[in-house]
């Protein structure tokens, strides 16, 4: 039942694309005009994508390329669009196509490919965005130098703070080309430690890219976190205790939403390797920052028993380990009723999950969970979701979008007559 209701919302979409399609054929042949244009697409697209509506910003990017199916915009917003939508394969074919249509210009299109890619493949898409990233960081220098030269030569006041906002403007831009070039050599660093580790070079290769990571961004402490890994699998752990102090101290501070705290996942995978080099407290720290920003993520409550377990286990007081495991216990089943609510395809940790919370239950006596904490989210489960309301909705958005440049359009005839 489902399936057919959402095959009658697709349908429906199309059905008012075409509609759509043929309005404009119909202006075409009446006016010599369309009422809409690429511009006014990427438009909507663009609010669309501010709403995180997908779906109906796939169905005006698809109608923008059939428009101009060599726009360079329309294919790399169509291939971000597909990606969010994990259209993994469709994205590529767009992404590639970009790249065949302007090799030479544009990294973001690269960058999306390196992510798209697995082993040397990735890592040649990454040295082509990271490439045309440096071109543009020189150029962006040579801009710099030219600003400072003019300021020189301007003899009033108010040329000269133009002069010095403009100059700080294009600095701006170029710290934040420098994160971007700093971010991509580690994504590289991370595939030479997973995918590409058995090649001859692959340390040699995280340790050139670091190194030029850090000699671009100092302040990236997504490049400190990538080093501790690096410096764990040389068995340098003291090394990478170093890098990950200062990681930490680059953003552990900072205001929530800051744009210098790493993402969600990169911060998943610090705690792992606190937890790795035994820790705790400090992962303990991390967890609790993401369990304010999202607390309905595996690894969240996995990590999150874990931890506690390993704290119990290390323990030389018999008290202070009960208590430990208990906390540990209460985390753990947190992730089983998020498994059992939402379900996930990690056979690995469920098992490793299970496996903890009957070692605790041998040592430690069960504590009393209510009956509310059990059936907790049975009514989200229930919930029925009305296809019909988001079909009308869509169907507004086309009729409304229609309208307004069927409007424009007779406001821009009427000045020209």
């Amino acid at each position: 039942m489902e399936e057919d209701t959402i095959n009658k919302k697709n349908i429906y979409n199309l059905n008012n694309l075409n509609n759509l399609t043929e309005n404009n054929n119909n202006n075409n042949n009446n006016n010599n005009k369309v009422s809409y244009n690429v511009s006014d697409l990427l438009k909507k697209i663009s609010s669309l994508i501010d709403t995180c509506d997908y779906q109906l910003a796939l169905q005006f990017s698809k109608k923008a390329l059939s428009l101009e199916n060599d726009n360079l915009k329309v294919l790399e917003i169509l291939g971000m669009i597909e990606i969010e939508l994990e259209m993994f394969d469709e994205a590529r074919e767009h992404f590639s196509k970009a790249i065949s249509i302007n090799p030479n210009n544009g990294y973001s299109k690269y960058m999306y490919m390196g992510q798209l890619s697995c082993g040397l493949e990735a890592i040649s898409y990454f040295q082509n965005g990271v490439n045309l990233m440096i071109s543009e960081y020189d150029n962006s220098s040579k801009t710099i130098t030219t600003t400072t030269t003019t300021t020189t030569t301007n003899s009033s006041l108010q040329d000269l703070q133009d002069d010095e906002s403009n100059e700080s403007n294009e600095s701006n831009k170029q710290n934040q080309l420098n994160r971007k070039i700093s971010n991509a050599l580690c994504s590289m660093t991370e595939i030479y430690l997973t995918d590409c580790c058995f090649e001859v070079d692959a340390e040699q290769k995280c340790e050139e890219y670091l190194n030029k990571a850090l000699e671009l961004d100092l302040l990236n402490p997504e490049v400190y976190q990538l080093l501790a890994s690096v410096r764990l699998s040389q068995q340098r752990n003291d090394d990478a205790k170093i890098a990950l102090e200062k990681s930490l101290d680059l953003w552990i501070n900072l205001d929530p939403g800051h744009s210098s705290i790493p993402s969600y996942e990169s911060r998943i995978s610090l705690v792992k390797l606190l937890i790795e080099l035994s820790q705790y407290t400090k992962a303990l720290n991390v967890l609790e920052i993401l369990q304010k920003e999202n607390d309905e993520v595996f690894d969240l409550w996995y990590l999150y028993g874990l931890c506690y377990f390993l704290m119990g286990q290390d323990s030389q007081n018999e008290q202070d380990r009960l208590t430990h495991w208990e906390d540990a216990r209460d985390c753990l089943i947190n992730y089983e009723k998020l498994h059992h609510k939402i379900g996930s395809d990690d056979e690995g940790i469920l098992q490793h999950t299970q496996e903890l919370l009957q070692t605790i239950n041998a040592h430690v006596k069960p504590s009393l969970t209510s009956d509310a904490e059990e059936d907790d989210g049975d009514d989200d489960a229930n919930e029925v979701y009305d296809d019909d309301d988001d079909d009308d909705a869509d169907a507004d958005e086309w009729e409304d979008f229609n309208a307004n440049q069927n409007n424009h359009y007779n406001d821009d005839h009427q000045m020209e007559m």
